[in-house]
């Protein structure tokens, strides 16, 4: 009896592994991962799970281009110094990943796909998509970051965490829509935007982006609705914009001197928007971030609607 139960308490342990936790299959979208630990240490290839990484209270080992993170995702959890950069997005350092000793991985498929041989010679390695594809022309990505920050949440013990800021977001998002409701703003045709340096053109979100997702959920209704092929957005110039009409234009970001250029424009006081007074500007939010990236999107929607200070 005794040698009986020896035996399954030593099977029960190589079951749990060394950390009292069965062994977990993720599957992502380049196929399925097993892992018989969670991971330690996590290199992050994209600024989207660095953020929701933080979110989990988990710092990543690596990121790349720390500097974009700071910038354009606007650095929301806060990034630590301890984190090293490891290159670029696109093409990073296998060599400053290595270095690093990562136990996991964590990338895009459009971006590192073609790399993921060599990812995977360092360290498992998952990468989700982030963009609609032929394959999947009803993809969202609003769908795809819940599933990730519950991915993340499972694999390394912090699926409270996970559930809490999703659950915090949702609830941003109930209040948000109710204050907007009661200032008569149910329904209204919003277009969302930002500039990324292309002078008098802005970049707008078409219906699969997160942020048409959080406008919809808002009870508005998301007014550009054609994106690039495999994006979720599209670029437009100054002259395109008199296609927009009466809606609410809320762009996101500080680029003081490409929103001066267009005012300067004889077009722009044309703009039925401008007329209107249906134009906003709002602090940067990042349109492909987690749960935390949809609840700041979600508030600086509702500021920026009514009035509020940012």
């Amino acid at each position: 009896m005794k040698s009986a139960f020896l035996w399954l308490l030593s099977a029960t342990c190589a079951l749990l592994g060394n950390h009292g936790l069965a062994a977990i299959t993720l599957h992502h979208d380049a196929g399925s991962t097993t892992f018989e630990r969670p991971p330690q240490r996590i290199v992050a290839l994209t600024w989207s799970h660095a953020e929701i990484l933080l979110t989990l209270g988990i710092t990543p080992v690596g990121v790349a281009t720390v500097s974009g993170y700071r910038k354009w995702q606007s650095n929301h959890p806060p990034l630590p110094d301890t984190t090293i950069d490891v290159g670029h997005r696109g093409n990073p350092s296998m060599e400053a990943i290595a270095r690093l000793k990562p136990d996991l991985i964590l990338g895009y498929n459009f971006r590192h796909q073609n790399q993921l041989g060599r990812l995977q010679g360092i360290a498992p390695t998952l990468l989700y998509r982030q963009y609609p594809s032929s394959s999947q022309p009803d993809f969202r990505y609003f769908e795809q970051m819940l599933r990730i920050t519950r991915d993340l949440g499972r694999l390394l013990n912090r699926e409270q965490q996970a559930e809490t800021a999703i659950s915090d977001m949702e609830d941003t998002i109930r209040s948000a829509r109710q204050q907007l409701q009661q200032a008569g703003l149910q329904g209204q045709p919003v277009v969302l935007g930002k500039f990324v340096g292309m002078g008098m053109g802005l970049r707008v979100f078409a219906n699969q982006a997160m942020s048409a997702d959080v406008a919809q959920q808002l009870g508005l209704q998301n007014h550009w609705h054609s994106a690039l092929p495999g994006r979720d957005f599209s670029h437009i110039q100054l002259p395109q914009m008199l296609a927009l009409g009466n809606c609410h234009l809320i762009i996101f970001g500080d680029d003081s001197n490409e929103t001066a250029l267009m005012e300067q424009s004889p077009i722009w006081p044309q703009l039925e928007f401008v007329v209107n007074h249906r134009y906003y500007r709002a602090p940067n939010s990042w349109g492909f971030g987690g749960p935390l990236s949809a609840t700041l999107m979600a508030q600086r929607i509702r500021n920026a609607l009514l009035g509020y200070a940012p």
